[in-house]
Protein backbone atom coordinates (compact mmCIF):
# COMPACT_ATOMS: atom_id res chain seq x y z
CA UNK A 1 0.00 0.00 0.00
CA UNK A 2 1.12 3.62 -0.58
CA UNK A 3 -0.17 7.26 -0.64
CA UNK A 4 0.57 9.33 -4.01
CA UNK A 5 -0.05 13.24 -4.70
CA UNK A 6 -0.54 13.80 -8.19
CA UNK A 7 0.85 17.73 -9.75
CA UNK A 8 -2.81 18.97 -9.21
CA UNK A 9 -2.32 17.93 -4.94
CA UNK A 10 -4.90 14.89 -5.86
CA UNK A 11 -4.48 12.56 -3.11
CA UNK A 12 -4.93 8.44 -4.31
CA UNK A 13 -4.24 5.36 -2.83
CA UNK A 14 -2.56 2.01 -4.24
CA UNK A 15 -3.74 -0.96 -1.88
CA UNK A 16 -2.89 -4.37 -2.48
CA UNK A 17 -4.74 -7.24 -1.18
CA UNK A 18 -3.20 -10.82 -0.79
CA UNK A 19 -5.47 -13.65 -2.23
CA UNK A 20 -4.92 -17.20 -1.29
CA UNK A 21 -4.91 -19.90 -4.11
CA UNK A 22 -3.97 -23.83 -4.08
CA UNK A 23 -2.16 -25.01 -6.57
CA UNK A 24 -1.04 -28.38 -7.02
CA UNK A 25 2.76 -27.92 -7.12
CA UNK A 26 2.81 -26.56 -3.74
CA UNK A 27 5.25 -23.94 -3.97
CA UNK A 28 5.13 -21.30 -2.11
CA UNK A 29 5.15 -18.57 -4.97
CA UNK A 30 2.05 -19.76 -6.37
CA UNK A 31 0.43 -20.07 -2.78
CA UNK A 32 -1.07 -15.99 -3.43
CA UNK A 33 -2.17 -14.24 -5.80
CA UNK A 34 -3.17 -10.30 -5.76
CA UNK A 35 -5.77 -7.55 -6.07
CA UNK A 36 -4.45 -4.44 -6.76
CA UNK A 37 -6.80 -1.08 -6.33
CA UNK A 38 -5.63 2.20 -7.54
CA UNK A 39 -7.94 4.94 -5.62
CA UNK A 40 -8.89 8.35 -7.01
CA UNK A 41 -11.37 10.74 -6.12
CA UNK A 42 -13.37 9.77 -8.39
CA UNK A 43 -12.07 6.92 -9.90
CA UNK A 44 -11.28 2.94 -8.95
CA UNK A 45 -9.07 1.25 -11.24
CA UNK A 46 -8.37 -2.93 -10.31
CA UNK A 47 -5.59 -4.80 -11.44
CA UNK A 48 -5.80 -8.37 -11.02
CA UNK A 49 -3.08 -11.62 -12.19
CA UNK A 50 -6.00 -13.68 -13.39
CA UNK A 51 -9.76 -13.37 -13.36
CA UNK A 52 -11.92 -13.54 -10.33
CA UNK A 53 -14.99 -14.08 -10.56
CA UNK A 54 -16.57 -12.88 -7.80
CA UNK A 55 -15.07 -9.10 -8.61
CA UNK A 56 -18.42 -8.70 -12.05
CA UNK A 57 -20.58 -10.85 -10.20
CA UNK A 58 -20.37 -7.97 -7.79
CA UNK A 59 -20.32 -5.02 -9.80
CA UNK A 60 -22.50 -6.15 -11.88
CA UNK A 61 -25.25 -7.00 -9.24
CA UNK A 62 -23.99 -3.74 -6.51
CA UNK A 63 -26.80 -0.70 -5.95
CA UNK A 64 -24.95 2.31 -4.91
CA UNK A 65 -25.84 4.27 -1.74
CA UNK A 66 -24.50 7.80 -2.55
CA UNK A 67 -23.34 8.03 -6.05
CA UNK A 68 -20.61 10.59 -4.98
CA UNK A 69 -18.74 7.66 -2.74
CA UNK A 70 -18.76 5.37 -5.79
CA UNK A 71 -15.18 4.95 -5.31
CA UNK A 72 -15.48 4.42 -1.64
CA UNK A 73 -18.57 1.82 -1.44
CA UNK A 74 -17.18 0.34 -4.52
CA UNK A 75 -13.84 -0.70 -2.74
CA UNK A 76 -15.02 -1.79 0.51
CA UNK A 77 -17.76 -4.12 -0.94
CA UNK A 78 -15.18 -6.05 -2.82
CA UNK A 79 -12.64 -6.15 0.07
CA UNK A 80 -15.51 -7.73 1.69
CA UNK A 81 -16.57 -10.04 -0.42
CA UNK A 82 -12.11 -10.73 -1.20
CA UNK A 83 -12.13 -11.49 2.77
CA UNK A 84 -15.43 -13.37 2.89
CA UNK A 85 -14.53 -15.64 -0.10
CA UNK A 86 -10.92 -16.03 1.97
CA UNK A 87 -12.56 -16.81 5.20
CA UNK A 88 -14.87 -19.63 2.64
CA UNK A 89 -11.49 -21.16 1.49
CA UNK A 90 -10.06 -21.23 4.20
CA UNK A 91 -13.22 -23.02 6.38
CA UNK A 92 -12.70 -25.60 3.37
CA UNK A 93 -9.11 -26.52 4.02
CA UNK A 94 -10.94 -28.36 7.53
CA UNK A 95 -11.91 -30.89 4.64
CA UNK A 96 -7.94 -31.51 3.57
CA UNK A 97 -7.21 -32.02 7.15
CA UNK A 98 -9.97 -34.31 8.47
CA UNK A 99 -9.15 -36.11 4.71
CA UNK A 100 -5.38 -36.63 6.12
CA UNK A 101 -6.13 -37.43 9.58
CA UNK A 102 -8.56 -40.45 8.42
CA UNK A 103 -5.43 -41.56 5.56
CA UNK A 104 -3.12 -41.64 8.44
CA UNK A 105 -5.88 -43.46 11.23
CA UNK A 106 -6.32 -45.93 8.10
CA UNK A 107 -3.26 -46.60 6.35
CA UNK A 108 -0.43 -45.15 8.99
CA UNK A 109 2.15 -42.92 8.28
CA UNK A 110 2.66 -43.37 4.75
CA UNK A 111 4.80 -41.44 2.39
CA UNK A 112 1.67 -39.50 0.62
CA UNK A 113 0.48 -38.60 4.13
CA UNK A 114 3.86 -36.70 4.25
CA UNK A 115 3.46 -35.17 1.17
CA UNK A 116 -0.31 -33.83 2.12
CA UNK A 117 0.55 -32.70 5.28
CA UNK A 118 3.56 -30.65 4.10
CA UNK A 119 1.45 -29.15 1.58
CA UNK A 120 -1.36 -28.01 3.89
CA UNK A 121 1.80 -26.88 6.66
CA UNK A 122 2.81 -24.55 3.51
CA UNK A 123 -0.25 -24.09 2.87
CA UNK A 124 -0.89 -22.56 6.30
CA UNK A 125 2.06 -20.19 6.24
CA UNK A 126 1.09 -19.01 2.96
CA UNK A 127 -2.02 -18.09 4.56
CA UNK A 128 -1.02 -16.72 7.69
CA UNK A 129 1.78 -14.43 6.21
CA UNK A 130 -1.56 -13.40 3.64
CA UNK A 131 -4.13 -12.14 6.60
CA UNK A 132 -1.02 -10.51 8.23
CA UNK A 133 -0.57 -8.49 4.99
CA UNK A 134 -3.98 -7.88 4.50
CA UNK A 135 -4.61 -6.13 7.96
CA UNK A 136 -2.53 -3.95 7.68
CA UNK A 137 -3.98 -2.60 3.72
CA UNK A 138 -7.44 -2.45 5.79
CA UNK A 139 -5.29 -0.14 8.31
CA UNK A 140 -4.32 1.79 5.97
CA UNK A 141 -7.66 2.13 3.86
CA UNK A 142 -9.23 2.63 7.25
CA UNK A 143 -6.54 5.79 8.22
CA UNK A 144 -6.95 7.51 4.56
CA UNK A 145 -10.33 7.20 4.12
CA UNK A 146 -10.79 10.10 6.50
CA UNK A 147 -8.68 12.10 3.93
CA UNK A 148 -10.56 11.09 1.09
CA UNK A 149 -14.81 11.82 2.55
CA UNK A 150 -15.92 11.28 5.75
CA UNK A 151 -16.41 7.71 6.89
CA UNK A 152 -20.65 7.42 7.47
CA UNK A 153 -22.39 4.78 9.81
CA UNK A 154 -23.04 2.53 7.08
CA UNK A 155 -19.29 2.89 5.69
CA UNK A 156 -18.03 2.13 8.99
CA UNK A 157 -20.04 -1.05 9.74
CA UNK A 158 -18.83 -2.53 6.83
CA UNK A 159 -15.14 -1.75 8.14
CA UNK A 160 -15.77 -3.11 11.13
CA UNK A 161 -17.56 -6.38 9.75
CA UNK A 162 -14.28 -6.50 7.44
CA UNK A 163 -12.25 -6.46 10.65
CA UNK A 164 -14.30 -9.09 12.49
CA UNK A 165 -14.02 -11.51 9.70
CA UNK A 166 -10.71 -11.19 9.38
CA UNK A 167 -9.76 -11.77 12.77
CA UNK A 168 -12.08 -14.85 12.60
CA UNK A 169 -9.63 -16.21 9.77
CA UNK A 170 -6.37 -15.33 12.16
CA UNK A 171 -8.25 -17.41 14.90
CA UNK A 172 -8.99 -20.27 12.60
CA UNK A 173 -5.74 -20.63 10.96
CA UNK A 174 -3.83 -20.63 14.14
CA UNK A 175 -6.01 -23.49 14.93
CA UNK A 176 -5.00 -24.95 11.97
CA UNK A 177 -1.79 -24.54 12.29
CA UNK A 178 -1.71 -25.80 15.85
CA UNK A 179 -3.60 -28.90 14.78
CA UNK A 180 -1.57 -29.69 12.28
CA UNK A 181 1.95 -29.43 14.47
CA UNK A 182 0.19 -32.09 16.41
CA UNK A 183 -0.72 -34.41 13.75
CA UNK A 184 2.96 -33.68 12.77
CA UNK A 185 4.17 -34.84 16.13
CA UNK A 186 1.78 -37.75 16.26
CA UNK A 187 3.20 -39.05 13.16
CA UNK A 188 6.71 -38.49 14.69
CA UNK A 189 5.55 -40.93 17.39
CA UNK A 190 3.89 -43.56 15.35
CA UNK A 191 7.09 -43.89 13.39
CA UNK A 192 9.54 -43.53 16.08
CA UNK A 193 7.08 -46.82 17.81
CA UNK A 194 7.53 -48.63 14.42
CA UNK A 195 10.99 -48.37 14.32
CA UNK A 196 11.16 -49.45 17.86
CA UNK A 197 9.08 -52.26 17.28
CA UNK A 198 11.36 -53.33 14.04
CA UNK A 199 14.74 -52.92 16.27
CA UNK A 200 12.84 -54.95 18.70
CA UNK A 201 11.97 -58.05 16.70
CA UNK A 202 15.34 -57.81 14.59
CA UNK A 203 17.23 -57.86 18.28
CA UNK A 204 15.09 -60.50 19.08
CA UNK A 205 16.16 -62.77 16.08
CA UNK A 206 19.55 -62.03 16.69
CA UNK A 207 19.40 -63.60 19.93
CA UNK A 208 17.04 -66.67 18.48
CA UNK A 209 19.93 -67.38 15.57
CA UNK A 210 22.84 -67.75 18.01
CA UNK A 211 21.31 -70.32 19.79
CA UNK A 212 21.35 -72.78 16.80
CA UNK A 213 24.93 -71.95 16.52
CA UNK A 214 26.16 -72.25 19.90
CA UNK A 215 24.98 -75.79 20.13
CA UNK A 216 26.24 -76.97 16.61
CA UNK A 217 29.42 -75.28 17.94
CA UNK A 218 29.54 -77.97 20.72
CA UNK A 219 29.60 -80.70 18.32
CA UNK A 220 32.35 -79.23 16.53
CA UNK A 221 34.74 -79.57 19.34
CA UNK A 222 37.20 -82.30 20.27
CA UNK A 223 35.30 -83.96 23.21
CA UNK A 224 32.57 -86.55 23.48
CA UNK A 225 29.20 -85.11 23.17
CA UNK A 226 25.92 -86.72 23.22
CA UNK A 227 24.69 -88.42 19.86
CA UNK A 228 28.20 -87.56 18.29
CA UNK A 229 28.33 -91.57 17.34
CA UNK A 230 24.37 -91.80 16.60
CA UNK A 231 23.29 -92.16 12.90
CA UNK A 232 20.76 -89.36 13.90
CA UNK A 233 22.56 -87.40 15.85
CA UNK A 234 22.22 -84.69 13.65
CA UNK A 235 18.66 -84.72 13.76
CA UNK A 236 18.62 -84.64 17.90
CA UNK A 237 20.59 -81.41 17.50
CA UNK A 238 18.75 -79.83 15.13
CA UNK A 239 15.45 -80.98 17.44
CA UNK A 240 17.19 -79.65 20.54
CA UNK A 241 18.48 -76.55 18.83
CA UNK A 242 15.00 -75.97 17.54
CA UNK A 243 12.79 -76.40 21.23
CA UNK A 244 15.48 -73.86 22.78
CA UNK A 245 14.98 -71.70 20.21
CA UNK A 246 11.37 -71.71 20.59
CA UNK A 247 11.41 -71.29 24.78
CA UNK A 248 13.89 -68.23 23.67
CA UNK A 249 11.58 -66.85 21.11
CA UNK A 250 8.57 -67.25 23.75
Amino acid sequence: YDTMIDQNDEKSLLVSFLFPEVHEDGHLDNLTASVVFLVFKNKLIIFTKQKLKFIPELLSNMVLRDVNNFMEEVLLKITQKDFHVMLNNLRGVKEKIDDLDSEISTSGPLRPAFGNLLTLQKYMIALSTTYGANHKALDFIKKNFTTINDIDFTTKKIIDEIYDTSDTMDRIILGYSQYLADLEDMINNMISYQLNMIMKTLTEISIVLTIPAIIFGFWGINVDVPFEKSSYGVFAVLIISVILSLICWF
